[in-house]
């Protein structure tokens, strides 16, 4: 998307200019002289080009004839058949300086100049870059298409190539080293023959054209022939000019990266200060390093061995082998190695084997390896080897290894392995291995291990492997969950009972869980007694044979007065083997013998005083004694039971 602004934009910008003064040295003149005084020609020339000269008569022999006849010719280019190179020329208001032209300007480098220009239109061209591959000098052409290029005088050759979108590339052979002027013509790209557009006009609804009424009814409209292209989401790279490329890269360098989208060059080694400014120049963006030393800020193509950046590694494509850098890694490819940087690393392809980061690390392709932050890591495809967080691992499709993370781990396809977090593992696919987290784990699909939290766990299917938790919440199990509270909904096991026992004639449970391990909850009341409990109990019953299962029950219950508070310890424990009958669809009745032990701290507050109970004490206190020590008997309880 940002090169595509750009090119917009550059199409743009000679129509917003020309509502600009245009410099003097870019105005379009047409003069003829023939024989006059050089001082008359330059009265002529500034005279029609509407500005004035400044320089020292002493340097230009004004009484020289000159002849010139040009038509609709910057005024720079008609200068230079004027003076043939012996005069540099400053612009600076609405005023062209001449100054003398000492040759060589610097010995140890001769000037291009001249415009780029459009062979077919004629139009001068802005936004072209022009580069020399050995010296990796470069120059951009302004929006006049003026262009001026310096290169070293000891090149064995002087080749010059021509980019810009919408143009064929082109080459220069320049024979001879020394300051000259040089236009510079392009050749278009052809354009793509215009397709008319199909009729979108309803079919007719008359009856002898209509095949059937249904066609009659709805018009049939045709679609044209771009009408189904779809706009691309931004690519990473236009999504880091957005961001870092802002303050990092000029508007030249992503120019100069547009034009030269299909230039590759190679480098061993490079020393850059700031993007632009080191060994590569201009061109970085188009280079591929063996080795790159950035004091802050690098930017190349592609590295093949190592990148050590004091504050930030720009690569456009590929790195193979170790980046560091004390800020930031940014790679628009794959990065096969090490990275390692002391804020973020942000790879677009594949990373591995070693991802290191003081913060965060992004990929938008696969991890194989190790891959840590202090704070986040997201990766956009799968996971093969050790994540590890601070905060939290995030990854888009698969995991298979270990993640672990202070706050969470959250993968949205399957993993298989280990995964670890402070808070809470999220699984959007099937897990396999082990989940444990401080609060809650869930996996959207099947579970083929284990799943340990502090209080919730939350799967499709246990397929094998267990649930351990506060709160199991499962589609189906195969194995047993453990702990507070479970629920399967398919082939688990609920049950609400109405029954009676010695100690509260009115009781109610809910049993939830498998057959082979249920959680129950039971509240009961006693009228004569006037008081009430509430208990919590584990149990385990064998599969319906002919109607007929047993269970073992084993539970907890708290009794209190009803006109009082619950502040007294009154804590009844029983165990409780069961014979149940099925008598209706879901309907059961169930009874059994109950083995008892109570405890009362407050002979005050004993519910149970002077309260006879019909059962075998076991005890030589009964359970209203008068005394902090344990009693005992053996009781009943008889219900009837509704399976859910």
């Amino acid at each position: 998307m940002t090169s595509l602004r750009i090119f917009v934009f550059l199409l743009l910008t000679p129509v917003l200019l020309r509502a600009q003064p245009t410099p003097p040295l870019e105005r379009l003149i047409t003069v003829t002289l023939r024989n006059e005084p050089l001082s008359q020609a330059l009265t002529t020339i500034s005279r029609t080009g509407q500005f004035s000269f400044s320089y020292n008569p002493v340097v230009l022999n004004q009484s020289r004839p000159v002849s010139l006849r040009v038509v609709n010719r910057p005024v720079r280019e008609v200068l230079g058949q004027l003076f043939g190179g012996t005069v540099r020329l400053r612009s600076r208001g609405n005023h062209v300086i001449l100054l003398r032209a000492d040759e060589p300007e610097q010995p140890k480098d001769f000037i291009l100049d001249g415009y780029v220009i459009d062979g077919q239109t004629t139009e001068r061209v802005g936004s072209v870059t022009v580069f020399e591959r050995n010296s990796l000098r470069s120059a951009l052409s302004n929006e006049y298409g003026y262009y001026r290029l310096k290169l070293p005088a000891d090149l064995p050759a002087v080749r010059l190539e021509v980019r810009r979108q919408a143009y064929l590339n082109q080459s220069l052979t320049i024979p001879s080293r020394r300051s000259q002027p040089q236009n510079i013509y392009l050749t278009p790209l052809p354009r793509p023959a215009a397709v008319s557009p199909l009729d979108t006009r309803p079919l007719p609804t008359d009856s002898a054209s209509r095949p059937s009424p249904i066609l009659a009814e709805r018009p049939v409209v045709f679609a044209s022939a771009d009408s189904g292209a779809v706009p691309m989401p931004a690519s990473f790279l236009d999504r880091s000019r957005q961001t870092i490329g802002r303050w990092a890269l000029s508007t030249r360098q992503l120019l100069t990266d547009i034009n030269l989208d299909r230039d590759t060059l190679y480098r061993t080694w490079q020393v850059a200060f700031l993007p632009g400014i080191g060994t590569n120049r201009g061109l970085g963006g188009r280079i591929i390093n063996d080795y790159s030393v950035n004091i802050l800020i690098g930017y190349s193509l592609g590295v093949r061995k190592a990148e050590f950046g004091g504050l930030f590694n720009l690569v456009r494509e590929d790195v193979q082998g170790v980046q560091a850098a004390g800020f930031g890694n940014l790679v628009g490819g794959n990065t096969h190695g090490v990275q390692l940087a002391g804020f973020m690393n942000t790879t677009q392809g594949k990373v591995g084997p070693v991802q290191l980061a003081g913060f965060v690390n992004t990929v938008g392709g696969t991890v194989r390896g190790l891959q840590a932050a202090g704070f986040l890591n997201v990766v956009r495809k799968d996971v093969q080897g050790l994540q590890l967080a601070g905060f939290l691992n995030a990854d888009r499709t698969s995991v298979q290894g270990a993640q672990l993370a202070g706050f969470a781990n959250v993968a949205g396809g399957n993993t298989s392995g280990f995964q670890a977090a402070g808070f809470a593992n999220v699984v959007g696919g099937d897990a396999g291995g082990f989940q444990a987290a401080g609060f809650t784990n869930v996996v959207r699909g099947q579970l083929r291990g284990w799943q340990v939290s502090g209080f919730l766990n939350v799967a499709r299917d246990v397929v094998s492997g267990r649930q351990v938790g506060f709160i199991n919440l499962a589609r189906s199990s195969e194995r047993a969950p453990i702990g507070f509270f479970s629920y399967v909904q398919t082939n688990g096991y609920r049950a609400i009972e109405a029954s009676a026992n010695e100690v509260t004639p009115l009781n109610a449970t809910f049993r939830t869980g498998v057959r082979s391990f249920y959680n129950l909850f039971t509240a009961g009341y006693n009228p004569g007694g006037r008081f009430w409990s509430y208990g919590y109990g584990l149990g385990t019953a064998t599969a319906e044979r002919r109607g007929w299962s047993v269970a073992l029950e084993g539970s907890v219950h708290q009794l209190n007065r009803t006109d009082e508070r619950i502040e007294n310890l009154n804590m009844l424990l029983r165990l409780s083997p069961q014979l149940s009958k099925q008598i209706a669809t879901g309907l059961g009745i169930t009874a059994g013998p109950t083995l008892n032990g109570y405890y009362s701290n407050d002979v005050f507050l004993n519910p149970l005083r002077n309260q006879s109970l019909p059962a075998a004490i076991l005890t030589p206190d009964a359970p209203d004694n008068t005394r902090d020590e344990w009693s005992g008997w053996l009781g009943w309880q008889v219900g009837l039971r509704y399976s859910l």
